[in-house]
């Protein structure tokens, strides 16, 4: 194996009639490397903004909701079984329903929960997204989305008139705090109130709908759900759901775009493995002397075979290598480009008014990272077969007669 290497990085250097050999074995390095550079700074954007979403998903909503279609009566009981187990963070009840809101041109729906405003801050970062106003609540007062009190016209301390739609009656509701989550769906459409005031709107008397609970690992909320239901008992008829659930659609979609992009992306790839290919081929027609003498003095077939794909394999490895620093190194400088770039042009590229951040949002995930990189070796070997395959298969008398 060690001779075989030896000759296959031999090859690789030009001599007086393989110069063009050499250039377009570095053309093929820097394809492979632009093509792991790339796969690195998109999946990386990628991931990070995946974590972005997920943290607003679970930063407004609870990690899991234990829900009751007909009511809890007794929360508390439930609760303390929850805190229970050591997995769980903070738990919180609350009451959630829809309701409508009237202005003068139209009506529309809007989510009402209800909250224990001192327990709500241990399930959720709503007292991190308030901009303005309290959270906390008494009595018939609301913290609503900016989004939804510049669409409805108000601010603080204005009132709002919520229909129920149990009873069709109006309450009148005042703005006690305004929130900015970063997520439309909720900054348009949702607004906390009391436990009490939720109740009376849906006239729930002392029940709720739910507990919100925290937990001290996200994506282990499917495990630690089939814990809870052998160990929550004796409350009734209850279904345990999870921020996967409900947000499972959009998950899925985020997953496919990802997996979309990865398989487009990599194309570049491809396209640099067709110059391994050439180059192998190019190497392999130049070397018909050599290997007719190769095989002359005993060569098996597959020593041949392991000169060309190590030489394919060192074309593409050097450019994954180039391609791993370089994607490593601009994934992590990407937010020092963008400023640079904002300041020359002078205006943000990524105004935060419009994108609710300044920063774009970059995690480099190792799986993501060693997927690139096994797939970059994998189109590598596969573009080494062919020519390291017809070198193998030339004979001496094949080599004399080419001559």
């Amino acid at each position: 194996m060690f001779c075989e290497l030896w000759l296959s990085q031999r090859y690789l250097r030009a001599g007086k009639k393989e110069k063009i050999i050499s250039l377009t074995a570095l053309i093929s390095m820097i394809g492979i490397a632009i093509g792991v550079m790339v796969l690195i700074v998109v999946l990386s954007v990628m991931s990070g903004f995946d974590r972005f979403l997920e943290d607003k998903m679970v930063g407004t909503n609870a990690h899991l909701s234990l829900e009751s279609y007909s009511g809890l009566r007794h929360p508390e009981k439930a609760m303390e079984q929850l805190k229970l187990n050591p997995h769980i963070l903070g738990v919180s009840p609350f009451v959630a329903g829809q309701a409508f809101i009237r202005t003068n041109r139209q009506i529309f729906g809007i989510e009402v929960r209800g909250i224990d405003p001192k327990l709500q801050v241990t399930t959720s970062k709503i007292a991190e997204y308030l901009k303005s106003g309290s959270i906390d609540l008494n009595g018939n007062e609301l913290l609503i989305g900016e989004e939804l009190a510049w669409r409805l016209g108000v601010s603080l301390g204005d009132r709002l008139n919520l229909i129920s739609p149990v009873t069709l009656a109006k309450t009148e509701f005042t703005i006690k705090g305004l929130f900015n989550s970063g997520m439309y769906l909720y900054d348009s459409g949702l607004a906390m109130t009391s436990i009490k005031a939720a109740q009376d709107l849906y006239k729930l008397s002392d029940s709720v709908s739910g507990i919100s609970v925290k937990v001290d690992d996200i994506y282990a909320v499917d495990k630690i759900k089939n814990i809870l239901y052998s160990e929550v008992n004796g409350i009734g008829q209850y279904e345990i759901r999870t921020w996967v659930d409900a947000n499972k659609n959009f998950l899925a979609a985020l997953k496919l775009e990802k997996i979309v992009m990865f398989i487009v992306v990599t194309m570049t790839t491809v396209v640099a493995a067709f110059g391994i290919a050439s180059t192998l081929i190019m190497s392999v027609l130049s070397r018909i002397k050599d290997i007719g003498i190769m095989r002359s003095v005993g060569a098996k077939t597959g020593s041949v075979l392991q000169v060309f794909v190590f030489q394919g394999m060192t074309i593409g490895l050097t450019g994954i290598t180039l391609g791993l620093v370089g994607g490593l190194t601009l994934a992590f400088s990407l937010n020092r480009i963008v400023d640079f770039i904002s300041h020359l042009i002078g205006r943000s590229l990524i105004p935060k008014d419009v994108y609710y951040f300044d920063r774009i949002p970059t995690y480099i995930n190792p799986t993501d990272i060693g997927l690139i990189v096994f797939s970059a070796l994998l189109i590598s070997f596969l573009a080494s077969i062919y020519p390291a395959y017809y070198a193998s298969r030339i004979t001496p008398a094949e080599a004399v007669r080419h001559e």
